[in-house]
């Protein structure tokens, strides 16, 4: 079914690491997908630039960065956008959630996807997903902007955590989605992240060790797969059940 999804990104790649494969899905169904990329990692998840580059500078990490989001999200089909805040460390003041607030309003997504609450090695995950919490809520209230339409909440799915080291975060999904038809295409984008050349061998893996889990719940084989923990309860007529 096609939905209005909005992702919050903390880095340039987590998008595409984390739920690529669920993304591509939906665009091939008619979905609008929009990314936000709220930094490009410039300082913290570059490390091949600044191997390759010791002279270099933040501006052309940030330029390069921006390309590889960018040929990423062409490869997957969707639309991204870029805020250019700061990484390690993210700061989310009261400003910038309100800027969320916004965009989630000018935008009205049925899916919202971001990160998972607990990241200790990496707390710009764990302070976007606060951000985008408090910014769903301020979408939620009339009043809150004003000038625009409010009284609005998304459904909200919170993807993977660091890997590997998702139990260390506590991160557990009630929600897979089987990604196997487009695995490929996955790993394609998550190519295009020349400064992370690590993330396909990390991603292949978990998307083994997920599918293989899913296939235990759905009794059919799954190869591959991308688990989300649900934020918000499900509300509707009949139950949400496991395609078997």
């Amino acid at each position: 079914m096609a939905a209005k999804i909005l992702v919050v990104s903390a880095h340039a790649a987590d998008f595409c690491t984390r739920a690529g494969g669920t993304l591509i899905r939906y665009a091939a169904q008619g979905s609008e997908v929009l990314i936000l990329v709220l930094t490009f990692g410039e300082r913290g998840e570059s490390g091949s630039y600044w191997k390759a580059n010791p002279g270099g500078t933040l501006e052309a990490c940030k330029t390069i960065r921006r390309q590889e989001a960018g040929a990423a999200a062409e490869c997957m089909g969707v639309a991204i956008e870029f805020f250019d805040y700061d990484d390690y460390p993210l700061d989310m003041g009261v400003d910038r959630i309100r800027d969320l607030t916004r965009r989630i309003l000018e935008v009205r997504p049925q899916i919202v996807l971001t990160h998972w609450l607990e990241d200790p090695l990496n707390e710009d995950h764990a302070i976007t997903a606060r951000a985008v919490i408090r910014a769903i809520g301020g979408a939620g209230m009339l009043g809150a902007l004003p000038a625009t339409p409010a009284h609005f909440l998304p459904d909200m799915f919170l993807f993977e955590s660091t890997v590997p080291n998702s139990e260390f975060n506590n991160f557990r999904m009630d929600t897979y989605i089987d990604i196997t038809s487009v695995m490929d295409r996955k790993l394609e984008a998550i190519g295009k992240f020349a400064c992370q050349p690590q993330l396909i061998e990390y991603y292949t893996r978990f998307g083994l060790h997920r599918g293989f889990q899913a296939s235990e719940w759905a009794r059919r084989p799954i190869k591959y797969a991308e688990g989300f923990r649900r934020y918000n309860p499900f509300v509707g007529t009949t139950f949400a059940l496991t395609e078997r």
